[in-house]
C-alpha cells in the first residue's frame, strides 16, 4: 500500500527545503531528532494535528483535510542566534511559496493550498552556546477519498 498523503507531503517539503543556503542538506522528518551541542543549523519537518470533513458527496465521499505543518529551524552558536533564525525563516518561507505549481496547487497536486500561519522564535543560553529555534507553521489543505488516505484527489 502507498504512503499516507501526510507522509507524501512531509517528504515533498523535505525535498523542497533540502539545499537551502543556511541549512543545506540538514533537513529531517520528525520533531525529536537528537542534535549535538554544537550542531550546524538544521531543519525538522513534522505535522502536529489534522482536521477533516466531508467536502464532496459521492461514492466514496471526498474528505477535505487541514493539517498543521511545522518546519522548525534549530541552531547552536557562540553568539546570539536571532539574525540566523530570521534568515532560516526567510529561506523556509521562500522555498514553500516557490513550491506552488501553475495550477496554484503544491507539490504536484498533493496539497490544494499551503497557507502561512505563524512564526515562533526561541533563544536560550546553555553553557558557552546560544541555542535557538524558529518554528514556521503552515496550514496545509488536501483532499482524499474517504477510506483512501494514501491518494490525493
Amino acid at each position: 500500500m502507498a504512503d499516507h498523503v501526510r507522509k507524501q507531503i512531509r517528504d515533498a517539503v523535505v525535498n523542497a527545503l533540502t539545499g537551502l543556503p543556511t541549512t543545506q542538506g540538514r533537513v529531517f522528518v520528525g520533531r525529536t531528532r537528537p542534535l549535538a551541542a554544537a550542531h550546524e543549523p538544521t531543519l525538522l519537518v513534522y505535522m502536529r494535528a489534522e482536521t477533516k470533513r466531508r467536502a464532496v458527496a459521492g461514492r466514496p465521499p471526498l474528505l477535505e483535510r487541514v493539517a498543521i505543518l511545522d518546519v522548525e529551524g534549530r541552531v547552536s552558536m557562540a553568539s546570539a542566534p536571532d539574525d540566523m533564525l530570521d534568515q532560516i525563516a526567510m529561506e523556509i518561507e521562500s522555498a514553500i511559496a516557490g513550491a506552488a505549481d501553475a495550477r496554484g496547487t503544491f507539490f504536484g497536486g498533493l496539497a490544494l493550498n499551503i497557507s502561512p500561519v505563524s512564526d515562533e522564535l526561541i533563544a536560550e543560553a546553555q553553557g558557552e552556546r546560544q541555542i535557538g529555534g524558529v518554528r514556521v507553521e503552515y496550514q496545509v489543505t488536501y483532499r482524499t477519498a474517504e477510506g483512501a488516505p494514501h491518494k490525493s484527489v
